[in-house]
């Protein structure tokens, strides 16, 4: 059941809810005649007197006292609800009832006999009697329906007796709610055996398992929304070992925001556990950029390229024309695209940035203003094992594009680089760093040239998430290259942020790089995943194949000799190092392009170790596993390690 779902309560229990109104104007009715008889009784010391008078008089109360009722909506029968716009309805319907009662009598019916003093204490009596017969009604429907959802809805732990944990309790007291709060746990030895709402805060979320076991809890609600990635993979944890499932209140940006309501729980993502908070951008400089100019994307059809082609299209371009290779998956993006709403033009090229004709043509025929250069090969393994293909691809094409570019009047070109290409071990890093260079050693172009360094981005096609996925749903073991691996990480938005930035606060040769933190283990990514799945480390062990060529334990964001600077945005960093000039760095190229075709792989590593002098032909970080860690049977099959893409 959904948290929002009403609970079942007995057939009478309906019936009465259905005569709520009748039975609200009778009870209603009757305490202002029992205020009356107490008012008189109390002003006659207990004695009652001239009775013939008191009983005229309490129809006459009674009829006007109900028309304040209807006047002031107090006819409801709607008392579970009850406030403070009632109890203010209420001082305003005895008033107006009383003050008329006292006119009819001494005015209407010349009863100048009937006590003063009762038209002031009978309304005193009245109100009290209206709003405490409210409270008791309302306190029983509560204790009620708390003790039917005992008896047939989820029983939950709440992690959390903060803000958001009282929010969260008070929203399952008074709302229907298909759970009923059994305990909670907190980290703040304060709270420890206090009641909130009344329930008690039973320990700390170390305490959970325990916790929940005793009390035969159904699911944890986690209402910590300025939990750490850390405190909430803590929390995951904790979860996991009580063996119940678990979900948590929305983000605290969204609360406060008034985007969602505290009752509105979710699934835990892999995002919620990697270790810090993600980076938000802002964008409306990009917007003020963009709108009404020509963009072309390359590699518009990958994981990073779509959703910058989305995010460009929201900025309303003039036109956005998208690039790639791969047709069917450039059909997918069309069809992604086709449900935006915008007045841009886009057009859709099945071509190879290699192909230096075809896209000197696209850029002239169609006048593009800028370039976000998405398009090149990204997999270690695969480039290690096809060199030539990597410098063709993601050296020389992107070479010949970016003259192009320049020829054709194009104002900005923004390249996707990668944090392997710092101190490369791999064919792919060094050939990213090379196409570093090409944009930031020539300082003569008019081309304002800008390169973004990315870390690996969470589900991106082929890398170490859904690789995981994929094992995890064929129920096999995750394989990882080493226990002590780590990589940088960040979400698409956030990729797709810094290169929108990089666009706007590049200038030419820059290098920008997002601050992304501390690095992630992928061992602790691949545990997270098996939690998230609903798995155990029992039930999907985790297997090493050790690491592959040219494969490195830990990335890097910056060479040594680069000196990092702050930018305008904050999280973004601009680097400045010593690079080849321009004249050097264009022979060594010509001399490797010369040398593609005839020299063999050995050769084609040395040539670019001349240009990219910190590139190890030789990995030195083929260290060998622990001997306790157990080695997976095949390294090279079709699910072979994860953890370096």
């Amino acid at each position: 059941m959904s948290i929002n779902e009403i609970p079942q309560f007995p057939r009478w229990f309906t019936k009465i809810q259905r005569t709520r109104t009748g039975l609200s104007l009778l009870l209603q009715a009757a305490i202002s005649a029992v205020a009356l008889l107490c008012a008189w009784t109390l002003r006659f010391e207990f004695a009652l007197p001239n009775q013939r008078l008191l009983w005229v008089s309490v129809p006459i109360l009674v009829f006007l006292r109900i028309a304040a009722i209807y006047r002031f909506n107090l006819d409801h029968g709607y008392w579970r609800f009850s406030g403070i716009s009632d109890a203010l309805n209420i001082a305003k319907a005895v008033t107006v009832s009383s003050f008329c009662f006292m006119l009819v009598l001494r005015y209407g019916f010349q009863l100048t006999a009937f006590p003063i003093s009762i038209y002031l204490l009978e309304p005193l009596l009245s109100a009290f009697g209206l709003g405490a017969s409210r409270v008791a009604v309302r306190s029983v429907l509560v204790k009620l329906e708390a003790s039917q959802g005992r008896k047939r809805h989820s029983r939950v732990v709440i992690v959390g007796a903060g803000f958001a944990g009282q929010m969260l309790l008070r929203e399952l007291l008074t709302s229907r709610a298909s759970h009923v709060a059994v305990a909670l746990v907190d980290d703040d030895s304060s709270k420890r055996g206090a009641l909130v709402h009344g329930t008690r805060v039973e320990g700390a979320i170390k305490n959970l398992p325990t916790i929940a076991a005793k009390h035969r809890a159904d699911e944890v609600l986690i209402a910590v929304p300025s939990a750490t990635r850390d405190q909430m993979f803590r929390i995951v944890e904790a979860c996991h070992a009580a063996r119940v499932p678990y979900r948590t209140v929305p983000s605290l940006n969204d609360l406060v925001a008034g985007k969602v309501a505290i009752s509105e729980l979710r699934e835990i993502d892999l995002e919620d556990l990697l270790g810090r908070e993600p980076v938000h951008l802002e964008n409306e400089p990009v917007r003020k950029s963009i709108a009404g100019r020509v963009v072309m994307v390359t590699g518009a059809a990958g994981s990073i390229g779509s959703e910058l082609s989305s995010q460009i299209l929201s900025f309303g371009p003039a036109m956005l024309i998208c690039v790639d290779h791969d047709e069917t998956a450039l059909f997918n993006l069309e069809h992604r695209l086709a449900v935006q709403e915008t007045s841009s033009r886009l057009l859709y090229f099945v071509d190879d940035v290699g192909d230096s004709e075809r896209m000197r043509h696209l850029l002239l025929h169609n006048e593009v203003d800028f370039i976000f250069h998405a398009a090149a090969y990204k997999h270690v393994p695969m480039m290690e094992r096809n060199p030539r293909k990597a410098l063709r691809n993601n050296v020389f094409a992107l070479r010949h594009f970016v003259e192009a570019a320049e020829e054709s009047g194009v104002e900005a070109f923004v390249l996707i680089s990668s944090d392997k290409a710092v101190n490369p071990t791999n064919v792919m890093g060094c050939t990213k760093r090379i196409g570093e260079l090409i944009l930031s050693a020539n300082r003569n172009r008019r081309m304002r040239c800008v390169s973004v360094r990315f870390g690996n981005v969470l589900g991106s096609q082929g890398s170490v998430v859904p690789i995981f996925q994929q094992q995890l749903r064929e129920h096999k073991p995750l394989t990882i290259t080493h226990p002590e691996i780590t990589r940088f990480f960040m979400t698409v938005s956030e990729a797709v942020s810094l290169v929108l930035q990089a666009f706007t606060i590049g200038t030419h040769g820059d290098i920008l790089v997002l601050d992304m933190g501390r690095q992630i283990s992928i061992v602790r990514m691949a545990k997270a995943l098996i939690h998230l799945s609903g798995f155990s480390e029992e039930e999907v062990p985790i297997k090493y194949t050790g690491l592959r060529p040219g494969e490195k334990l830990y990335e890097e964001l910056f060479y040594d000799s680069e000196v990092r600077i702050a930018t305008e945005r904050s999280k973004v960093l601009r680097t400045k190092g010593k690079i080849l000039s321009w004249a050097e760095l264009d022979r060594r190229l010509r001399t490797l392009e010369w040398k593609l075709g005839e020299a063999n792989e050995d050769q084609l590593r040395r040539l670019m170790a001349e240009i990219v002098p910190e590139y190890s032909i030789t990995p030195n970080e083929q260290r060998p596993l622990p001997a306790s860690v157990p080695i997976a049977s095949s390294v090279h099959g079709r699910h072979a390690a994860a953890g370096l893409d």
